[in-house]
């Protein structure tokens, strides 16, 4: 018993790891940090969305199209049927809703196998684990897709399945595009390195290169708010704020209203 003690007492403490979903939660709500990675409550309070399981479908469906060797080996009913395969009832209101979701997913889906002919790159990665230790914490995040070009320069994309419209100040201003192009400039040295956010339903992408000078601005960030986010943890003591373009909508809401004794979700 002495023995096991002493190894249980000589571990180290497991390194903060960060990623754009856990960044993008501590910057929206620390409570809601707290309460998903911390306490670890999130499966208790979770109530499925249709916009997720769309776009997990979505998203598992190109990954296994790239897989099986994208537009070369694969026609768009193909695509379509890996889809229909994977389909899944889970989060919509109504039959309707999942009808109208699964023909949008049939279309979309027939847009961009075309668009993938067209563009002729080589995909080199689906569903891409990022990760790289930063000293005090571990950065990592998962990308959708990356592909080579004939310059050899590397394009990093990520699919959006809710949005109709894309800019390049929207890309280059997203945190998790800045996230993944930062840790693939640490994997892939010397390479060129594009970032493209991809709006699946319109068919509408937008590209940035991020510069050296915004890579390390954005790293700076990221080092603080690793500092503050150490910090965070069971003990913490965080009160519910109300903010009406979140709270409304967060599967926590009747965990804070409770704690908060907010008698109806206001917008004032």
């Amino acid at each position: 018993m002495a023995k096991l003690t002493r190894i249980k007492e000589s571990r180290k403490p497991r390194k903060l790891t960060l990623s754009p979903t856990k960044l993008n939660t501590y910057l929206s709500c620390r409570l809601a940090y707290k309460y998903t990675y911390i306490d670890r409550i999130g499966r208790f309070f979770y109530k499925p969305k249709s916009f997720h399981t769309f776009g997990a479908t979505l998203h598992r469906a190109l990954d296994e199209f790239h897989k099986q060797g994208g537009a070369h080996t694969q026609s768009a009913d193909d695509l379509v049927n890996t889809m229909r395969s994977m389909w899944s009832d889970v989060g919509y209101g109504s039959k309707l809703e999942e009808t109208e979701h699964l023909a949008a997913a049939e279309q979309l889906l027939g847009q961009y196998h075309q668009e993938h002919i067209i563009e002729g790159a080589k995909t080199l990665f689906t569903e891409k684990q990022l990760r790289v230790d930063m000293g005090e914490f571990v950065l990592m995040g998962r990308v959708d897709r990356i592909d080579e070009h004939a310059d050899g320069s590397l394009e990093i994309i990520d699919y959006k399945s809710g949005r109709l419209h894309v800019t390049e100040e929207e890309v280059r201003q997203d945190l998790a595009m800045g996230v993944y192009t930062l840790l693939a400039s640490r994997l892939f040295a010397g390479r060129r390195i594009t970032a493209t956010i991809y709006a699946l339903r319109s068919n509408q992408k937008a590209t940035v290169e991020h510069t050296t000078d915004e890579l390390a601005e954005l790293e700076a960030m990221i080092r603080l708010l690793a500092a503050e986010i150490a910090q965070v943890d069971r003990d913490s003591d965080i009160e519910p704020t109300w903010k009406p373009d979140i709270c409304p909508y967060c599967d926590y809401l009747r965990l804070c209203r409770k704690s908060a004794g907010w008698e109806e979700p206001s917008t004032e």
